[in-house]
């Protein structure tokens, strides 16, 4: 019963609360522009300062969308004023601009956003796993320098394909993610890893002169280093569109204590002198999926937390 020119939006507040009401809106296409009447005396637009996620009631149903407020003097304004030439637009005026996209949902929450995570991370992680593992079997007989330029390499081709996966799962439930950013904060991170990952074995000659105690204290500092680096790298992102995400960083780096240590636990005792390349192959590959399983597991439900 409502006319073309009214929609009924839809979105959860900061505080949990489902808030819908009626707007007049501007369309093209899958576009949706609302000038926000008496904007000083009311509060439904401030929520949408930053992109944020809402839906759209339209010929009888709910259409996800994206909302943002846009200044006066761009698209936005220009679309209203087109639709609606009588209605003055202020210089000051408060837009708010409403872009659908089937994709977006407001429900990627709970069981479902940690099945779309687990499936999409572990098969990102699986696959970017796969470039340095050949890049160590195929430089294993090279020099020392050789291989460690050829293995941060193949790190950062590890951590762009991870990161890659797990933006395109945030994007949907954080609008506002600098994608880009993520995916190379975490190919950064993925590079510091394997660099600290294959300090040691570069410096082997050197720590027989080391005290024992030294040499335990520097093992666990390497060690949290490097299992803390991906999500430092990642939460100095995640911060700017999560507050309160500290835990991030203790979260991802239990994850990977755990994944490798599922990968070590089940490739090594199966890994036996003078198997086929095949069967080598296979069991790291089976080993490397399990390892991006746990990882995602963990992680995935660690990002439901936060966004409660």
């Amino acid at each position: 019963m409502l006319p073309r020119t009214v929609v009924l939006l839809r979105y959860v507040s900061a505080t949990g609360a489902t808030i819908t009401l009626p707007v007049r809106a501007a369309q093209e296409a899958t576009r949706f522009v609302v000038l926000v009447g008496q904007a000083d005396n009311k509060r439904w637009w401030r929520h949408f300062r930053h992109a944020a996620a809402a839906d759209v009631w339209l010929d009888g149903r709910w259409h996800p969308a994206i909302g943002e407020v846009s200044p006066a003097n761009g698209g936005a304004a220009s679309l209203y004023r087109r639709r609606f030439p009588r209605t003055a637009v202020a210089d000051n005026a408060i837009l708010v601009d409403l872009r659908c996209d089937a994709r977006i949902s407001l429900n990627l929450r709970g069981r479902p956003l940690f099945l779309r995570w687990f499936a999409t991370v572990t098969a990102g992680e699986f696959a970017g796993f796969a470039v340095p593992a050949v890049a160590g079997a195929l430089t294993a007989q090279a020099p020392v320098a050789a291989a460690f330029v050829a293995i941060l390499a193949a790190g950062a081709v590890e951590g762009t394909m991870l990161g890659l996966a797990q933006a395109t799962v945030l994007r949907y439930v954080l609008p506002r993610i600098a994608m880009r950013r993520w995916v190379a904060a975490t190919a950064v991170g993925a590079v510091l890893a394997y660099a600290i990952g294959m300090l040691p074995s570069a410096l082997a000659g050197h720590w027989a002169d080391l005290p024992a105690a030294v040499v335990i204290i520097a093992g666990l500092i390497l060690g949290s280093a490097l299992l803390a680096s991906i999500g430092t790298a990642q939460w100095l992102v995640l911060r700017t569109v999560l507050p309160r995400s500290a835990s991030w960083i203790a979260t991802t780096a239990g994850a990977w204590l755990a994944g490798l240590g599922v990968f070590l636990g089940f490739a090594t005792p199966l890994w036996q002198p003078g198997q086929s390349i095949t069967s080598v192959v296979v069991i790291g590959a089976a080993g490397g999926l399990l390892m991006a399983a746990v990882t995602s597991a963990i992680t995935g439900a660690s990002l439901g937390r936060l966004l409660r």
